[in-house]
């Protein structure tokens, strides 16, 4: 049987089928296909807009009150162009093409997708204020994700297509500490044959175990420290605080509580009687009096309302999970990740196609949100088929409090 060519399109092709059977926690992203660039070809800093939901706030009484209507857009920045790079003699080139096959295009699109699954995680986890568990310490119960689970329904989250993302060790140690329960057997029984835990348990709709799940060092918490709020009725993304001990050094991705402010319904906007977690945005200057930028934004009326009421001067602030005077120190911890999919949007365009005597493909598809652009040029000083595969994409949170973080 003659040997057939491994041609661009081909490699494509197969490059696709291999990349998206092994993306993990961004396949469950919400992976839009940006259609505008179909035609001319998407560059390195482009901008692909993603609508929010409107929301809104309940008029009381007969007399007509009109709201604006607020379109909320989210940038994802096309700012990751990834790529390997190989090559092959012509002999090789016309090899048997399960031999190129396992050789050279699966390992690099699993490569290419490992990147792309890590770097879109990368790019989310620190926006999510809801956090559950103890820094450094896989939970072994499932009282915390159910917890996390609260959180995400005082969100108003909905259950259905609910997805779980988590760390090998964190689905061992969830598995294992399932065999106990009673029932439901038919669950437990798929936990113990696979060692994964399944689906449809603890409000979830689909478990996954990715390795790429990011680790997160948090910031420092200095002994006697006791963090306040400086000063009464603050209100937006920017919290001045004080009470932080001199070695102090909070960053970027902590979460923190406030003693007296409440989340609210973002539908009913009534208060849930928890309180609200927030997330730093941005590594605060060293002192021990800092202002903090923080998700969400303190608002306390209106359609965007996020909190019950602004905080009292001299609140409490509750660093991570520690108790008020408490010391925390830089912890290297895995983050687990709950959410639906309309939490984050991860998108890919199509790379412009090369230009000066190279061949290529790209091939791109709309339901699964991948494309993928493969070079070829011929090298007749050494007999080499330069090859590259590329993608260009991006990642951002759209809506925060469809999210959680389980922290181990």
């Amino acid at each position: 049987m003659a040997n057939t060519n491994a041609t661009p399109t081909w490699v494509t092709k197969e490059s696709l089928r291999y990349f998206a059977n092994s993306l993990k926690g961004v396949a469950s992203f919400n992976r839009s296909y940006d259609s505008q660039y179909v035609q001319s070809g998407a560059k390195v800093g482009n901008t692909v807009k993603a609508r929010l939901p409107q929301q809104w706030a309940v008029r009381s009484g007969q007399a007509f009150d009109q709201q604006n209507i607020l379109d909320q857009t989210v940038d994802i920045v096309l700012n990751k162009q990834r790529g390997i790079d190989f090559g092959f003699s012509s002999a090789e080139a016309t090899h048997d093409l399960d031999e190129i096959r396992s050789r050279y295009v699966q390992p690099a699109a699993e490569t290419l997708a490992a990147e792309f699954d890590a770097e879109a995680m990368d790019s989310v986890y620190k926006d999510i204020y809801n956090a559950r568990g103890v820094l450094g310490t896989t939970s072994a119960t499932a009282l915390l994700y159910l917890q996390l689970g609260v959180d995400l329904d005082d969100g108003a989250t909905g259950r259905e297509g609910r997805v779980g993302v988590l760390d090998p060790m964190a689905v061992a140690t969830l598995s294992n500490a399932q065999q106990a329960l009673f029932h439901p057997s038919a669950a437990i029984s798929e936990n113990n044959k696979t060692g994964m835990f399944a689906a449809n348990q603890l409000g979830v709709s689909k478990w996954f175990m990715d390795q790429n799940v990011p680790s997160f060092t948090c910031g420092v918490c200095a002994a006697a420290s006791t963090p306040l709020v400086n000063g009464a009725g603050q209100t937006g993304s920017s919290l001045v605080t004080d009470g932080w001990g001199a070695a102090s050094a909070p960053v970027e991705g902590d979460t923190f509580t406030i003693a007296g402010v409440f989340s609210v319904n973002p539908v009913s906007k009534r208060s849930t009687g928890r309180v609200q977690r927030f997330v730093l945005t941005a590594t605060p200057t060293a002192g021990t009096g800092p202002t903090f930028t923080i998700s969400p934004s303190i608002i306390t009326s209106g359609s965007l309302q996020t909190v019950s009421n602004s905080p009292a001067d001299n609140a409490v602030i509750t660093y991570w999970a520690m108790a008020a005077g408490g010391t925390q120190a830089a912890v290297v911890s895995p983050q687990s990740l709950m959410f639906h999919p309309d939490a984050f949007a991860a998108v890919m365009a199509d790379l412009v196609q090369p230009a000066g005597g190279a061949s290529g493909s790209r091939i791109s598809s709309k339901q699964l949100g991948i494309s993928i652009r493969y070079v070829q040029q011929y090298q007749v000083l050494s007999d080499q088929n330069l090859s590259r595969l590329d993608i260009l994409f991006g990642a951002a949170t759209l809506q925060a409090r469809l999210a959680g973080r389980m922290v181990g």
